[in-house]
Order: structure tokens, then sequence, then C-alpha cells
């Protein structure tokens, strides 16, 4: 689906289509396109002259956010979150074409961001003829809505797997620790080259007018905010990774504890049972009436002083 936006939203099939029946005015002009396919990339190709390699980043789903300087536009790539599952999250890329008359963006499957801003254009939000970098910040403003939504659900997560750890370790929990820490080590991933890229976009008074300067000097602070707490997300899940392993010990040394004590309560009764075992005829207590009881009732007022001692010393 291709979507041409000046003042109004306009729907074509293909890129040479929307050309040939949207609007012809020197207006500026956002055109999305969903799923694009090789016609509409040599199109575009031809008729905006994009270098092969910004075409090739698309073609092939380049997964890195950047930015690239060409005389006459710049490329950019971005890397915006498309929601969760129960253990993962999933992400979508954005790639923007954009110079100071248009802003062309191209991305697979439905992205939320974009269809939200069409969503406000429908609504009557003037976006679009404001200019190509007010569009481009709208764009930039809902991925990092976006991303703060993703941190607030991991530090969710692991407030939850770090609670679960204190009380009841088992192998499910280390799991999900791992899940977790791969989605901050891939959040990561995404929003560190996302910092180069917003001081790169504000050092070029070409792309952004001094009107909304102010507006990406705020999304730059946002993404080192988002930085910020992924490295306290990293910080807090090495924590409870460490507070598993911590109360894993802890209830193997337990363990331990309980079967040593068992082991020392034993150890004199083997030694009784092991002496009368040995069959010699001159045993005087083998012939004695009460022998039998005699040595139940050795055995087990030997066993209580032992735990009546384990329990003074605080061991059991």
């Amino acid at each position: 689906m291709i979507t041409y936006i000046n003042n109004k939203i306009h729907e074509f099939n293909d890129v040479e289509e929307a050309f040939s029946k949207a609007p012809t005015t020197d207006e500026i002009f956002w055109l999305n396109i969903n799923n694009p396919s090789e016609e509409d990339f040599k199109f575009l190709k031809n008729k905006f002259n994009f270098h092969h390699l910004t075409i090739e980043d698309c073609v092939n789903k380049s997964k890195r956010c950047k930015i690239n300087d060409y005389k006459s536009y710049h490329f950019l790539i971005l890397v915006t979150s498309d929601g969760h599952t129960k253990n993962a999250f999933s992400y979508n890329n954005v790639y923007v074409y954009i110079s100071s008359g248009y802003i062309i963006t191209i991305h697979y499957g439905e992205n939320k961001i974009v269809k939200k801003i069409m969503k406000a254009i429908n609504n009557g939000l003037n976006i679009v003829s404001n200019g190509s970098d007010f569009v481009l910040y709208h764009i930039l403003d809902e991925a990092l809505d976006q991303l703060f939504t993703v941190t607030d659900k991991v530090e969710e997560k692991i407030n939850a797997l770090e609670e679960e750890s204190m009380n009841n370790p088992v192998q499910n929990t280390l799991n999900n620790i791992m899940l977790v820490k791969k989605s901050v080590i891939k959040l990561r991933r995404v929003v560190s080259p996302l910092r180069e890229v917003l001081n790169t976009l504000l050092r070029h008074d070409d792309i952004i007018t001094e009107k909304y300067r102010i507006y990406f000097s705020d999304i730059y602070d946002h993404v080192l905010r988002i930085y910020d707490l992924i490295e306290s997300d990293h910080e807090m899940v090495t924590s409870c990774l460490e507070l598993y392993s911590s109360q894993l010990s802890n209830s193997m040394n337990k363990i331990m504890k309980f079967l040593t004590i068992i082991t020392t309560v034993m150890m004199p009764l083997t030694i009784i049972t092991g002496i009368y075992g040995m069959n010699f005829q001159n045993m005087p207590e083998l012939n004695a009436r009460y022998s039998y009881f005699i040595t139940l009732f050795i055995m087990f007022f030997i066993s209580l002083l032992e735990i009546l001692f384990f329990k003074k010393k605080k061991w059991l």
C-alpha cells in the first residue's frame, strides 16, 4: 500500500500511480510505502536519484540505526518497537529519505507508529505542511514513546524475577532471567546507535530548521534517558542473576546441612548395630532378657541428646 500525504491522505497501489495521480503542487509531501516492490524501488531510484546502497539497505532490511548524508537528501534507518510477546520484544525498521521538500518512509508490515500519526492527520492534525523535519520529529517522538513502554515492561519483568529468585528459585526462573537479559542487550543495541543519529541530526541545518531544533533537542534528551534506563535494567538483571545463584546455593547448603545432621545422628547408631552384628559367641548382652529393648533405648537416647545439642548450637 502506497500512501501519499500532503494536507490529506491519498492511497494508491504503487509509487508510479501515486506520483501520476497525486496533487501536482509544490507543497511538501510525505510518501509512505508499505511492503515496497522491486518496481517501486526502481521508480524511486530514477525519480529521486537515490543511491543504490540505500536501496540495498531497504531491500536487505538492515537492522541498525544510522544516518547517511547525500547531496540532495539524507537517509536514515530507525529501529522501532512493534510490541511484545510473553517472552520477547519485536522490532520493526523504518527507512527514511528526507529533504527539505519531502519525506519518504519505507517499512515492511504494519507499523504502529506510522499508523498512529496518519490517524492523527485524518483527525485534522496539521503535520506535513509544517515541514518534513516536523514529520520526522513525530516519527521519532512516537518511536521513543514505544521504547519507554519497552523499558517499563522490562523493569516489571525484572522486579517479578527478583521476587521469584528470592522466594522460589527454580530452573524456569533462570530461563526467564536469561530471556530478559537478551531483551535488555537487544534494546541497548537498538538505542545506542540512535544517540549518534540524533546527535548528527542536530548538526544538520539543512534537515532541522531552527523552528523545530528545540523539539529534536528534547528527543535527544529522551534518548539519553532511555539509554540510562537500559543501563540500569542491565545492572538489575545482572544482580537478579547473582541473587538467583546465591539463593540456589543457600538452598543447596540447607539441604547439605540437613543431610549432614542426619548422617551425624545415624553414625553412633550404626556403630552400636555394627558391634552387635559381629556374631561373636562370648557376648553376654546377647543372652540378656531385655538386651534388645535396652539397646533400642540407648540408641534413642543418644539420638535425642544429639538433636538437643544441635538445636542448642542453632545448627538445626
